[in-house]
């Protein structure tokens, strides 16, 4: 049993000296789009997830460090040439003109490269719903999130008013991206600045529900339908979330611009969709035929 354990200890420890060195230059290379998207943080509630990003990674690793450890390898040397990759795309993206959103995408092939040279491919194909997270969590410029948001969130707007239009007693009608209401209760707008604000939230949404489909080594058809219905889980979450605000404002006398029914309706959002995409994952659909936890896993890649 000793013996196994001073194997597997030095068997890590190369490779977590690497991995730490590697990780250091790049947060020293990548310092001012870190500390940007941090500061992000304090002039938009909603992009709170930047910060949980980094537990949520952690939170996957530990999930996964059986499977991490039984893959580890020396490392792959064609790490080097996607790290170079990345560095020439981060070089290209900040000199004659900077892209402002590339410079957080440039960060994701050299973390790939650092991972692969220090572990090794399976490593790296264990460590892409980390990637990816974090690829989520990066912020999107403004005519990018425009071209993304504005249009859905108006669909959502008018879905929601169509919805408290059913209401007795209560009237709405949508300007812009918001919705106006009157009714006994109350009267005023909800979803004010949803647009640039809210609909941020859709991001955070993404990440949970990457966080738990990848949260278990799961079979690759099981992902597929996880992916499929992603984006009709969000978007019927980001629906729920401005019906549940817009009943609270409408049918009590709470201050429309109080931060109190938005707080209520995210969380009660957030906490469906996390329950959702678990039912999605963990269903068993007829038209799966699970054999094995181990079938045609990710993580097949151990028992090769």
């Amino acid at each position: 049993m000793l013996k196994q354990c001073e194997i597997i200890v030095n068997k890590i420890a190369p490779a977590i000296t690497k991995l730490v060195i590697l990780f250091g230059l790049c947060l020293w290379l990548f310092w001012p789009e870190v500390t940007k998207m941090i500061a992000s943080v304090s002039v938009y509630s909603e992009k709170a997830h930047i910060l949980v990003v980094p537990v949520a990674i952690m939170l996957l690793i530990f999930l996964r460090r059986h499977a991490l450890t039984k893959n580890l390898t020396d490392g792959s040397m064609w790490g080097l040439v996607i790290l170079v990759v990345g560095l020439a795309m981060y070089a290209a993206v900040i000199w004659p003109f900077e892209f402002g959103y590339a410079h957080y995408v440039a960060i994701i092939p050299v973390l790939a490269g650092a991972i692969l040279v220090a572990c090794g491919w399976r490593i790296l194909k264990l460590s892409l719903p980390m990637l990816l997270l974090l690829l989520i969590s990066f912020p999107l410029g403004s005519r990018i999130y425009a071209r993304l948001i504005i249009r859905p969130e108006t669909y959502t707007i008018k879905a929601t008013a169509t919805a408290l239009n059913l209401l007795p007693s209560v009237d709405t009608y949508v300007k812009g991206v918001d919705l106006i209401f009157t009714s006994k209760e109350n009267s005023g707008v909800v979803g004010l600045g949803e647009s640039n604000r809210g609909a941020r939230l859709l991001f955070a949404s993404v990440g949970i529900g990457v966080f738990v489909v990848f949260s278990q080594i799961r079979s690759f058809r099981r992902i597929i339908v996880a992916a499929m219905a992603a984006i009709p889980i969000v978007l019927f979450c980001n629906f729920l979330r401005l019906l549940c605000w817009g009943l609270i404002v409408t049918c009590t006398k709470v201050e429309p611009t109080s931060l109190i029914p938005r707080n209520i309706a995210t969380l009660c959002s957030l906490l469906v969709l996390y329950s959702l995409f678990v039912f999605v994952c963990n269903f068993r659909f007829n038209l799966f035929v699970e054999v094995g936890d181990g079938e045609n896993d990710i993580g097949e890649l151990a028992n090769e």
